[in-house]
Order: structure tokens, then C-alpha cells, then sequence
């Protein structure tokens, strides 16, 4: 067993495995004993059980209140996110953002690297040089200004500035002294 300081996973002993029916098996068990908690009412924080392919963990936290710190900190809604994932089994650790919003199941790392390509060209985001863009604005404005888009490179300055302080469980962001945002 190993325990960091908001997880706890059960990890196979050097050169063994664990059967995916004995993960799947102790995710189970481990759910439903954590479910039995406060009277059947379950824990209070949110957590998150899974098997991870060779191991079992389980979070403080899981990805639903992760999507949704990202789209109240993006301010984005919710029908304009898409999650994707592998794991959406009740097993699975992409399970609970299926409450959030729309997710995509994919099975392999170039399924993915279809999938956002596809959103991208989807998108019409001409800027073929940078493979992901996560802040976009139109490059001119008013009636004559051009349809391409462009990175708001001094929003993500910000926004890297934000994370460094925030807390990743909560969403809350902590204040520096002298720090006024």
C-alpha cells in the first residue's frame, strides 16, 4: 500500500500483477464499504475509487469537482465542455465527470489525438503551429477585423499565475500578501 497525502492506492508487489477482476473486486468493495459510512449517507468529501490498470486508489476528490473548478475558473458552461476519458466504468476514475458534462469514451492515445484534432478543426482554429490553443480570441475587431484567431498569451500568463496559488481540491485561491487579484 502506498498513501500520499490525499490518496491511498494498493499496488502489486514488484514483477507480480493483480488480475483485472481482483482491481475491478477491490474498487467494489472499497466503494460500497465508503458508502456505508455516516449511516449509509457515504463520506463527506468527494472521493473517487478506481482501478488503475495495474493498482487500486482511492482520491479525495475525483474528476467531477475537478471539470467543474475548471469550468467555473474558465468560465465555461457546461454544454460547452467535453471530457474525455477511458475509464467510465463504475470502476473507472473518468466515471463521475458523466454528471458534469458531455465525455467522450476512448480506448487509446491516438483516439484521443483524433478526437482533438477533430475539435479543433471543428473549431476553425487556423494556427496550425501550436497543437492545443486553451485561450483564443479574435485577432481584429470591429467590422473590418479579421475571422482568424489568435492566443491571448497575457491571459494565460494570468491564468498560470492563478494556478500556482490555488488550491486543486477546492478551487479556492489563496491570497499572497501584497497580491490584490
Amino acid at each position: 500500500m502506498i498513501r500520499k497525502r490525499r490518496s491511498i492506492g494498493l499496488i502489486p508487489k514488484p514483477d507480480s500483477e493483480v488480475p483485472r477482476e481482483a482491481l475491478d473486486e477491490s474498487v467494489l468493495r472499497v466503494q460500497d464499504d465508503l458508502q456505508q459510512m455516516n449511516g449509509g449517507k457515504g463520506p463527506t468529501l468527494p472521493f473517487c475509487a478506481f482501478n488503475g490498470g495495474r493498482d487500486v486508489w482511492v482520491d479525495v476528490g475525483n474528476k467531477r469537482v475537478g471539470v467543474k473548478i475548471l469550468q467555473s475558473y474558465l468560465g465555461i458552461p457546461s454544454v460547452e465542455t467535453l471530457h474525455i476519458g477511458d475509464q467510465f466504468l463504475n470502476t473507472g476514475n473518468d466515471f463521475a465527470a458523466r454528471d458534469v458534462c458531455p465525455c467522450v469514451w476512448i480506448t487509446s492515445p491516438d483516439e484521443t489525438t483524433y478526437m482533438l484534432k477533430s475539435i479543433l478543426r471543428l473549431a476553425e482554429v487556423l494556427d496550425r503551429e501550436l497543437p492545443v490553443q486553451p485561450l483564443l480570441s479574435p485577432a481584429g475587431s470591429g467590422a473590418g477585423g479579421s475571422d482568424e484567431k489568435k492566443v491571448d498569451f497575457e491571459e494565460i500568463e494570468r491564468r498560470s499565475k492563478v494556478m500556482q496559488i490555488m488550491d486543486v481540491y477546492t478551487g479556492e485561491v489563496k491570497q499572497v500578501s501584497g497580491d490584490a487579484n
